[in-house]
Parts: C-alpha cells; structure tokens; sequence
C-alpha cells in the first residue's frame, strides 16, 4: 500500500519526552499524522508538546468527545494548537458511550447524532471568525450569544473538523457537515465498504460536495504475526473490549453476533474481567485484521478505493508482545 497515507497513536499519559519521541519518530518515518485520544486521558496537552518540536507531521484529536465540555471551549482549544503548529491541527470530535458520560464526565448524552451536529456548527461558526457576526445561536442542546465576542482572526478559517462513527447517524453527519470521517477501530472491512459507500456517500451528494472535499481517515485494528493463531487470540481481546459495551450490540447483531454481544455485556456487568474465551475465532477476524504480515497487507487493498489514510493500531496487548506487533506495522506498512 506504498500510495497510502498513514497516520498513529500516541501513547496517552507519558512524559514529554516519550511523547515527543514518539511524535519526531512517526515524522521521521515519513507518516501523515499523529493523533491524541481522550480515553482515561487529554487529548489536547500531549499535542502542544508535539506541536513546540515537529515540523511537518499534522496533528489530530482523535478523538476529543464532543459533550464533555462546551462546543465553545473546544473550538478554543483548536484555535489555539492550530497557532502553536502553525497550521497542522486537525479537530477530531467523536460521540464516546453514554455510561463514561454518565459515570465520568456527568455530561448530557441524549440524542448523540443531533447533539454532535449541532456542537459542530457552533465549531465552525467560532473557527472560521464568524461568530460575532452571527450573533445569537438559538439551537435545540445550546443557546448563546456571540454577539460582543473578541476573538483574534482564526490563522486558518477552514481548519478541518473530522467526526468520527461507528454506526449509520453518524456517518450521515460526517458526510453532511464535517470535513472528515474517522471509522471506528472496531469497523469491519465490509461495514467500512458499506458505510462509505452507502450512506456516506449519499449524505455527501446531498451536501453538494465531492469525495475529494471530506478526508477518510479509517482506523484499523491490525495483528499481523507470524503465527496466525496467536494474532488471532489477541484479536479477541480488542473485540471484547468493544462488544462487552451494552450500547454496541446492535453494531456488533448487524455482523451476526448478537448472541456473542450479549454474554460479554453480560460478563462484563457481572464483573468478569478475562472475557476473550467468548469470543469466537470468526468474531475476531470479522473485526481484527489477522493473520501474517502478508495477508494483513492483502486484506487491507480493499480500503485503497474508499479511504485516503488509515491509522493502523495494534491488539490491546502489552510489552514485548505491543512492541512487536507495532514493529511489524511499521515494517510492512511505513
């Protein structure tokens, strides 16, 4: 995939300078992007490191959630790592799971798609300097007032918003409104295929724009390794982080595996912690790219027509085993 662009992780919590090195490696390497997650993390303070000591990478939320705090203090917040790269920060916004909302944050949650839609116009309004012009915003989740708003002129009024989706809504958002779409690191290939060219594509001829307009960047869960039987057992641990979550099941029946879904929501309420014993070998692939370097390569050519970048992430495993799988992405793909 030698046409393809690339993006990482940064590995949330470290120190400044593993944070940078990570960040002066991936530029070194050639890749497209870097981005900084909001999981048990923030995702903007790693990136004013990265921002202070590279030169060329860009740089992304990925991602920020969209209702843990007001649409005006994000749009600041991109606003401001925008000035310190001059010009590589790219906003990526996602939704999250109501229970973090609920348990962590105590965040409204309600109507996820609308909500995100609307955060999203009052984004660009203060990105793009015409917030004061606007004046009031009178919207269904926010009503404010921007009409005595001082803010200094954006260094970039077009500075690219990306929502990331796992299910239909939200791809239909991305498509209508966003300049980007992220795919969920438990997409299959085949929903990526379909979601892009389905309801994505429809919102975006509905928008008036081009494919070209609207970046796609997919984020692949990968476990490419000698022994196809070992990637595939650490595949199952990365499904069932995700299929343990009550909210996904319905993502997770449309491949199949309702039944699958629902005994590791079960589990994983009861409190179990080691659940990769009820995920079955086909779940696993359906959702991890497995098997040697070689085939992941191969399986991977199918997103060449749909998507202009990808993020390649390894299985949830640590150590060693997290350092040779990130070795062996790099080798067959950087």
């Amino acid at each position: 995939m030698t046409s393809m662009r690339f993006w990482t992780m940064l590995p949330p919590s470290r120190s400044a300078a593993k944070t940078v090195q990570a960040a002066r490696d991936a530029e070194a390497r050639g890749l497209e992007g870097v981005f900084s997650i909001q999981l048990g993390s923030n995702p903007w303070v790693p990136l004013g490191a990265v921002a202070a000591t590279t030169s060329r990478i860009r740089l992304a939320t990925g991602i920020a959630l969209a209702f843990t705090r007001s649409p005006f203090e994000t749009a600041l917040a991109a606003l401001d790592l925008d000035a310190l790269s001059e010009g590589r920060f790219t906003l990526g916004l996602g939704t999250g799971v109501a229970s973090a909302h609920a348990e962590h944050y105590g965040s409204a949650y309600a109507q996820p798609a609308a909500r995100l839609a609307e955060a999203l116009r009052i984004i660009k309004l203060v990105l793009s300097g015409d917030a004061r012009k606007h004046g009031r915003f009178d919207g269904t989740f926010w009503q404010l007032d921007f009409s005595r708003l001082g803010l200094a002129k954006p260094l970039r009024p077009n500075l690219p918003v990306w929502i990331a989706a796992l299910r239909e809504p939200l791809v239909r958002v991305a498509g209508a409104h966003a300049d980007g779409l992220i795919g969920h690191p438990s997409w299959s290939l085949r929903w990526a295929s379909e979601q892009l060219r389905g309801p994505f594509a429809a919102a975006l001829r509905a928008s008036g724009r081009a494919r070209k307009q609207v970046e796609v960047n997919l984020w692949q869960v990968v476990a490419p390794n000698p022994d196809p039987r070992e990637s595939v057992r650490d595949a199952k641990a990365h499904v069932a982080i995700y299929a343990s979550i009550a909210q996904y099941e319905s993502y997770f029946a449309a491949h199949g595996f309702a039944d699958e879904a629902r005994a590791l929501a079960a589990a994983a309420a009861a409190g179990q912690r080691d659940l990769i014993d009820l995920v079955p070998d086909e779940m696993a692939r359906s959702f991890v790219v497995c098997g040697t370097p070689a085939e992941v390569a191969k399986q991977l050519e199918s997103l060449r027509d749909i998507a202009d970048s990808l993020c390649l992430q390894p299985p949830p495993v640590a150590g060693d085993a997290r350092r040779a799988y990130e070795a062996r992405i790099a080798e067959t793909f950087y």
